[in-house]
Parts: structure tokens; C-alpha cells; sequence
């Protein structure tokens, strides 16, 4: 996409960042669960100890995509590794290959950082999505599946 760069998001990106995670929430039809906060993505993407690492696209002077990235560590390889959180491309925006260069872009970070591998976990009932990390030679890992503890749920066990 001509004039379009990826880019590290910066502090004053915050309000931009929420944004997009909301427009992704709503296209999960889940917008009602998000609460994400300006404050937490100062604090959680660029305060002392981040948690979060974005990139951004952005067409001209427009936001127009967002790629979240989560540090994590294989165990078995003894090594890094990094989780795609979010991939979101406006829709104005997608099938120009967008989206490929904000992964290639994580990639290179992941890369960068001595990551063994990049994982992404995407909703089974999004078939576009699997294909399309199918296509940049993702492999669903068929045995594994996500279990979670909510928030009052891991509030339960931490109190036992």
C-alpha cells in the first residue's frame, strides 16, 4: 500500500491503539467487554516493566492497523518467544497485503529478540483468519486448546 508505514507505536499513540482494539472488539462482536484504557496502554506498553509491544500501520496520516505482541518463553526450546495478541486491518485498508507486513514486521521483531517461534491464536468460527495465517505458513496446533480463569475465577483459586 503506497504510503503506508509500520511503525513501533509511541506514548501519544495511546488513544489511537484503543481505538483500534475497539473497532477489532467490534468486529468480534465483542465490543462490550473491552476496558481498555488510555492509562493502560501508557502503563502497560510503555511504563518501567511492558507488557505489550504495538505496531502500528498507519496510511498517510491515518491509523490503519495494529499488530499486539506478548514476550514469552518455550520452556522446552529454552528460548523466547511471541505471541500475536491482535492483527486488526481496517477494513477500507485490507487486501492490499496490510496485514502480512504488520506479521513480517513482528516477525522481524521476533527475530530480532532470539525468539524460537511466533504463535497466534485466532477464533475457530473466523475461517478467513485460518487461512490466511495458513497462507503465511502458520500450522494450527490441532492438540492444544486455550483454557482461562476470568478474573473472579483466578481471584478464587489465588484466595484457596
Amino acid at each position: 500500500m503506497t504510503g503506508t508505514i509500520i511503525r513501533p507505536a509511541a506514548p501519544d499513540d495511546a488513544a489511537t491503539i484503543v481505538g483500534l482494539i475497539m473497532r477489532l472488539a467490534g468486529f468480534e462482536d465483542a465490543s462490550a467487554v473491552v476496558s481498555l484504557s488510555e492509562a493502560a496502554v501508557r502503563r502497560d506498553c510503555f511504563g518501567p516493566h511492558p507488557r505489550l509491544h504495538v505496531l502500528l500501520a498507519v496510511c498517510g496520516q491515518v491509523p490503519c492497523g495494529i499488530v499486539t505482541l506478548l514476550d514469552t518463553y518455550s520452556s522446552w526450546a529454552g528460548a523466547p518467544a511471541m505471541i500475536v495478541h491482535d492483527l486488526f486491518v481496517d477494513e477500507t485498508a485490507r487486501g492490499q497485503g496490510l496485514g502480512r507486513r504488520l506479521l513480517a514486521e513482528a516477525a522481524k521483531l521476533a527475530v530480532a529478540r532470539g525468539c524460537c517461534r511466533l504463535d497466534v491464536n485466532v477464533l475457530s468460527w473466523n475461517g478467513q483468519a485460518r487461512r490466511f495465517y495458513g497462507a503465511l505458513g502458520f500450522v494450527p496446533q490441532e492438540d492444544w486448546r486455550i483454557h482461562r480463569l476470568d478474573a473472579a475465577r483466578l481471584k478464587h483459586l489465588a484466595e484457596q
